[in-house]
């Protein structure tokens, strides 16, 4: 099979060299082609070994793949430079000498996995959906190389191994028969390029890992069971069951360890069977024959082969500016769902990534002697420079943000406002039953495009009128003006700021029609003043979409870190404040934007429909102010 390999692995050393393809990018010249073919004779597997070979933890795969797999894989070393996810940069993919030098921006994107080879850096851009991407370590040539999502990294020789959701077209041969779910994620390979993308595995897959020569994965079977397999995803073979969670499995020298999370055990399987490591244990990583392991407090060395402990850091609990402590959330300690905390160990020295203050939130520390040192530090911020008060820290529930406009009285019709009501019905005891209403702002000669801004609001009474159609069917289609009592829509309008180029204002639709709650829309609106025209948000900017809603959404983790609120599953590193936020979802004030989110879209229901107030300051480089 490893003769197999090696031819195969020649073919794809010969095609390279014949088309001097390096991450996907062809070369324009012969100058080019000899370069890359230069680059490849250095990085690309040697025709001449086996493509599939014997590791040792010092080598490039394990200490950039596996070593730091389960904290995140966002930072390692290659060539003198550290290579990581800086917490100050807006969290772009950055590189550093080492503490305290100058942290240069890579790729002003915010980074997964980070892996070096050479002089490329390939990274999942959690900005760009968790696709792949490469760029030169000097921050040249960044190129997308998949649309496919990943969710790990995993580099061995010429393959990428990872987790994603099911795509038929990378199924050739219908392995998955059954509807897959919403957040179930499936075991592929893929070249390094982004091409040759194949589904391996047919079973969800909680996590996995490689050992070079094995793929070790993690499904739920009515219990959890480990499976291994050969790297093509043939040879299934379960080699261990467990009713009780597992997680973090690592295979090593051999052996196969992973957290027993309900009695916070670091286990070992081996041929003899399985093994107690170290008790009160969370997270781990392993590098030379030593376990490092965490707790709530502590950060303990143990040795795999006698079981001597050597307690390395203890570090007293942090709390939050409302006195609660921020670091013992249930069971979460110094690390939290999205990846960002843990511990790392790289280039020899271990990291932590913790909460370090409520002005500078969470950062990256090194271990010097026996304490953590700030590894990147930043001046201290305030919450309020990140977000204004107007965060769920101070109020749940809430949903018009920002502060008064003291001067819009002047601009507004003294003859009132547009306004609908109606009820559908009467109920037996004579008061009325399912109401609509829409109330909506005039404008009058003050502004020059008054005329031209009322119309807009009477388009917008004719649109709203429709929704009243389909709330009064909705109605009549229960045919019970008991259940129906309570029922109610409404259409209004909230936040109107008018400035020296942009009339804005918060529209919103809500009601209730039975279930727990009311819920509310918001449908934000942004005019320019001279005009009446109506703007987007690619208008409010002078650079593209990824940049301002990449700094918009860095302040509010910044911000959610500070405070506390970092808890929300999967939240950072699946980008959530940019993946669900839409156009025509934000509203500016006197002090800054608005970005709106529905209920559930971010954090749970009974958390509202949550808003954050981000103030100019923190853009006003890339603002269309003129």
């Amino acid at each position: 099979m490893r003769t197999d390999r090696a031819k195969r692995c020649m073919r794809v050393c010969v095609l390279l060299l014949m088309t001097g393809c390096i991450w996907g990018v062809n070369p324009e010249s012969e100058a080019n082609l000899q370069e890359e073919r230069q680059v490849e004779d250095e990085l690309w597997v040697d025709a001449n070994k086996p493509a599939v070979r014997e590791y040792s933890e010092d080598d490039d795969f394990y200490v950039q793949c596996l070593q730091n797999l389960h904290q995140g894989n966002n930072i390692t070393y290659a060539d003198g430079y550290y290579y990581f996810r800086s917490q100050t940069e807006n969290y772009s993919l950055c590189r550093t000498k080492g503490t305290g030098m100058p942290v240069e921006v890579v790729a002003d994107q915010i980074p997964g996995s980070v892996y070096v080879r050479g002089d490329q850096v390939c990274f999942i851009n959690v900005s760009d959906g968790r696709t792949l991407y490469r760029v030169g370590t000097d921050g040249s040539g960044l190129k997308k190389l998949s649309d496919f999502p990943m969710q790990e990294l995993i580099v061995l020789e010429d393959k990428i191994y990872f987790r994603s959701v099911y795509d038929r077209e990378n199924d050739p041969f219908y392995q998955l028969t059954e509807e897959p779910a919403e957040d179930d994620r499936y075991l592929y390979s893929m070249d390094l390029d982004g091409s040759g993308c194949e589904l391996l595995i047919p079973k969800v897959c909680e996590e996995f890992a490689t050992d070079g020569e094995a793929l070790y994965y993690l499904v739920y079977e009515a219990g959890w069971v480990l499976y291994k397999s050969d790297l093509n995803g043939k040879e299934e073979e379960k080699i261990l069951y467990k009713e009780d969670i597992i997680w973090d499995i690592l295979p090593y020298r051999g052996e196969v360890y992973w957290v027993d999370v309900n009695r916070r055990q670091l286990m070992r399987l081996d041929a003899q069977g399985e093994e107690v490591i170290a008790s009160d244990v969370w997270r781990f990583t392993i590098a030379r024959g030593q376990a490092y392991v965490m707790t709530d407090e502590k950060i303990r060395r143990i040795d795999l082969s006698t079981g001597e402990e050597l307690l390395l850091a203890e570090r007293s609990k942090a709390t939050g500016n409302d006195g609660q402590n921020r670091e013992d959330r249930e069971l979460w300690p110094w690390y939290v769902e999205s990846h960002n905390r843990g511990i790392f160990l790289v280039n020899g020295r271990l990291f932590a990534k913790y909460f370090e203050s409520e002005t500078k939130g969470v950062l990256w520390h090194i271990l010097d002697g026996e304490t953590f040192v700030v590894f990147e530090d930043m001046e201290p911020l305030s919450a309020k420079e990140l977000v204004l008060d107007t965060s769920l820290l101070y109020e749940l529930n809430f949903y018009y943000p920002g502060r008064a406009d003291e001067n819009i009285k002047q601009y507004l019709d003294i003859d009132g406002e547009l306004h609908y009501e109606e009820a559908f019905g009467t109920g037996k005891d004579g008061s009325a039953y399912g109401e609509f209403s829409i109330v909506l702002p005039k404008f009058n000669s003050e502004l020059d495009s008054y005329e031209q801004l009322n119309q807009q609001m009477e388009k917008l009474m004719e649109l709203a009128l429709e929704d009243k159609e389909s709330f009064f069917q909705a109605i009549s289609d229960e045919q019970d003006p008991d259940y129906c009592a309570s029922w109610y829509r409404e259409h209004r309008y909230s936040n109107v700021y008018i400035g020296e180029k942009y009339v804005s204002m918060h529209y919103s639709r809500g009601g209730y029609e039975g279930g727990i709650r009311n819920w509310k829309n918001s449908m934000p609106l942004i005019f320019d003043r001279e005009t009446g025209c109506m703007l987007h948000m690619d208008d409010l900017f002078t650079v593209e979409e990824s940049i301002y809603m990449k700094r918009l959404a860095g302040a509010i983790y910044k911000y959610c870190e500070m405070t506390g609120m970092d808890g929300w599953k999967d939240t950072f590193d699946n980008n959530v404040l940019v993946n669900n936020f839409g156009d025509l979802r934000c509203y500016l004030t006197p002090d800054g934007i608005v970005l709106c989110y529905e209920r559930y879209e971010i954090m749970s229901g009974g958390s509202g429909s949550p808003s954050f107030e981000i103030p100019y300051e923190w853009f006003a480089d890339i603002f269309e102010w003129n």
